[in-house]
């Protein structure tokens, strides 16, 4: 109130500057609140393919309607080549439409419906590249040297590594044997074990898990690999305790740990040892007690 009484009674200068201030306030919190919704908006354009940049130049133009090279240029902060550059990578995308007129060569957006249609063009890569993937392993298989069929061992570290080594395993032929501590989203993100789930599903892999955990709660929507692919039993630790998880299959034997924020895995090639493992696995699988399916989640309990 004492602000109030002071401002209605304050002469014509104090009010022009107390109005140029509240202008700068205005317009510094616009410009910031702009600018989140900006930066929110091209995040959400990124995973179609569109670069942060190229992102920019859309939103300009789907706001803006009919713009010219040199205005995005400007108002984006960008060369005017560079731009050009740009526009011309939308245009492959049909994100961007030209036109000409009397005074020269502008720009509009195109529907964002249009998206729709890069996420069919890229599902369609990706199945042609999934087709084509057997052709692949036959003709580099052939390039491999005599000395490709000895023992390898391969090492990964962090969430990266573990992220290489699960989907790896997804290339199981029929069946996949694991010792559980946890389920994989304990480690990494659920959008990733959500795909890496469903690609078991897509390559019909049986998984057999063996843990220790007497309750293991829901952790998919992948309804299909809980019902079809999965199956889950209790092992005493009194019998074997699980300390690190293990995941055999072909002729792969990999085990990975979690210890002081850190994720090691190993991984070995060799037939020998995979077949050894999976013995191990077989036999104290016939020891394990079933666990009860409560959903189609994967919530399980002894």
């Amino acid at each position: 109130m004492f602000f109030v009484r002071f401002y209605r009674h304050s002469s014509p200068l104090i009010k022009s500057i107390y109005q140029f201030f509240q202008i700068l306030i205005d317009k510094w919190y616009n410009h910031n609140v702009m600018s989140d919704q900006s930066d929110n908006l091209k995040n959400i354009l990124t995973p179609f393919g569109l670069s942060p940049e190229e992102a920019a130049i859309y939103l300009f133009l789907l706001e803006k309607g009919f713009q010219s090279a040199l205005q995005a240029s400007r108002v984006l902060h960008l060369g005017r080549t560079k731009v050009y550059r740009l526009l011309d990578k939308l245009a492959e995308k049909g994100l961007v439409t030209k036109k000409i007129d009397d005074l020269g060569l502008k720009f509009e957006a195109a529907s964002p419906k249009q998206l729709e249609l890069l996420v069919t063009q890229k599902s369609h890569e990706v199945e042609v590249l999934r087709d084509s993937l057997p052709l692949v392993f036959k003709e580099l298989g052939g390039v491999r040297g005599k000395g490709a069929d000895k023992t390898k061992v391969l090492y990964y570290s962090g969430t990266e590594g573990l992220k290489q080594v699960t989907w790896n395993s997804t290339k199981a032929k029929n069946e996949l044997y694991l010792f559980e501590l946890s389920t994989m989203s304990a480690f990494l993100d659920y959008g990733f074990c959500e795909k890496a789930r469903k690609e078991f599903v897509h390559n019909k892999v049986e998984i057999r898990a063996l843990t220790n955990l007497r309750h293991v709660p829901a952790w998919t929507k992948v309804a299909e690999l809980v019902k079809k692919y999965y199956q889950c039993r209790f092992i005493d630790p009194d019998q074997l305790k699980v300390i690190f998880e293990q995941l055999i299959y072909n002729d792969v034997y990999c085990l990975y740990n979690y210890q002081g924020g850190e994720i090691f895995c190993v991984e070995i090639y060799n037939q020998h040892l995979a077949d050894m493992q999976k013995q191990l696995f077989n036999y104290m699988w016939l020891k394990a007690k079933r666990m009860k399916l409560r959903n189609n989640e994967g919530e399980v309990v002894v």
